[in-house]
């Protein structure tokens, strides 16, 4: 079953987009991801078939970014 995970995020720049996305490849259970750094909380929507919103966070604050889950 597909679930649809938001995010809160520090990342701003198509850099940062870019840098993000290649630590979301390492999630296998990643399908889809989808930036919004235009919003007002740098939303980033996940598309994933597991639950994988523990594994987004302290992969993004390992690699020096700020993530946290909305609800």
């Amino acid at each position: 079953m597909k679930k649809v995970f938001v995010f809160k995020t520090s990342v701003r720049t198509s850099k940062q987009i870019r840098f993000a996305s290649r630590i979301l490849a390492a999630i296998d259970s990643v399908l889809r991801v989808d930036f919004d750094p235009e919003d007002c909380d740098r939303i980033v929507r996940i598309e994933s078939n597991k639950e994988i919103a523990t594994k987004v966070i302290n992969l993004f604050k390992a690699n020096g970014l700020n993530c946290e889950e909305l609800v």
